[in-house]
C-alpha cells in the first residue's frame, strides 16, 4: 500500500530498461523475494504487491518460487511420503502416473497447471479413446497430488475443480436380494456356497475372501475374523493387511432358509 505521499509501506516497485515493472518484497520470515513475472504497468504491479500483502497478513501466501517445481519433480516427493498406502495401490498410482499424468504434466512447474491445463488434458484423454471411469482414477490422482502440494505450500490453490470429473459414470449399484443371493449360491459348487454366503452377508471384499483361512472362522460363535487379505501387485499375489484395523470381525447372520445348507 502506498503511503501519502506515494512511497509504498510494503515492497517496492521498479521499472526495468524493458518497460515492464518489477515487484519486490520481503516477508515475514525476512526473506527478498522477487514475483516470478513481471508487470506491463506500474498499477498491474501495485494491484500484485496488495494481493501478496494481503496474502501474507492472512497466512495464504505462497512462495512463487516452489511453484516453480515440475509436478514430476513434486511426485516423487509425494509419492516417497506416502507410507501408509498398500503395495497394490502404490502400484497403481504408478501406473496412471506413467501412463496419464506424467506424459502429460512430468516437465510442467506446478503453478502453469491452471483450470484451463486440466480440462484440455481430459478432453485429449477422451479424444485417444480413454474410457470415464479411467479419465476419472487419473483425475481424482492429480487432485490428490495438487492438494498435495496445496498443503505444503507449494500452491495457494488446487485448480482440479471440474464438477463431475471424478466420476467414473458407473450406475448406481444394485444391491441383490436374499432370494438371488440363494438362487446364485445354488448355481455354483458346493465347495463354493460359502464364499458366495460370506461375500453377500458378511460384506467382505474380495482381497478379503481371498485371503481367509479356516483359524479365522468360529462356526458355533457364528463369527469370521478378517485379519488378512490376498492381494496382487504386477501380477505377483501376496497376504497383507486388510482395509479395516487386524481383529476387526463380522457376525454374518443368514437367513432361515439357508441354514439347512451343507456347511463347506
Amino acid at each position: 500500500m502506498a503511503g501519502r505521499q506515494g512511497r509504498r509501506r510494503f515492497g517496492a516497485v521498479r521499472k526495468l530498461p524493458s518497460g515492464r515493472y518489477q515487484v519486490r518484497y520481503r516477508t515475514g520470515d525476512c526473506r527478498d523475494v522477487t514475483a516470478p513475472t513481471t508487470f506491463a504497468t506500474k498499477a498491474d504491479a501495485g494491484r500484485y504487491l496488495s494481493k501478496v500483502e494481503t496474502d501474507l497478513l492472512r497466512g495464504e501466501w505462497t512462495d512463487p518460487r516452489l511453484g516453480r517445481t515440475s509436478f514430476g519433480e513434486w511426485t516423487d516427493r509425494w509419492l516417497e511420503s506416502t507410507v501408509n498406502l498398500r503395495a497394490n495401490t502404490k502400484a497403481g498410482y504408478r501406473s496412471i502416473l506413467r501412463q496419464y499424468l506424467r506424459p502429460a504434466f512430468g516437465s510442467y512447474p506446478l503453478a502453469s497447471i491452471d483450470v484451463l491445463a486440466i480440462p484440455t488434458w481430459l478432453a485429449r484423454l477422451e479424444a485417444e479413446g480413454v474410457g470415464q471411469a479411467t479419465r476419472a482414477k487419473a483425475y481424482r490422482l492429480l487432485a490428490r497430488i495438487l492438494g498435495a502440494a496445496v498443503e505444503a505450500r507449494y500452491l495457494a490453490v488446487n485448480p482440479c475443480s471440474i464438477r463431475g470429473a471424478a466420476s467414473d459414470g458407473t450406475s448406481e449399484m444394485r444391491i441383490a436380494t436374499v432370494e438371488q443371493v440363494a438362487a446364485i449360491a445354488e448355481q455354483v459348487p458346493a465347495r463354493y456356497r460359502a464364499l458366495v454366503l460370506v461375500a453377500a452377508f458378511g460384506g467382505l471384499r474380495w482381497g478379503e475372501l481371498a485371503g481367509l483361512r479356516r483359524r479365522r472362522v468360529d462356526l458355533k460363535g457364528g463369527i469370521v475374523t478378517v485379519a488378512e487379505q490376498l492381494v496382487e501387485v504386477n501380477g505377483a499375489f501376496s497376504v497383507g493387511p486388510p482395509r479395516a484395523p487386524p481383529g476387526a470381525a463380522t457376525s454374518p447372520s443368514p437367513p432361515p432358509s439357508l441354514t439347512s445348507w451343507p456347511s463347506t
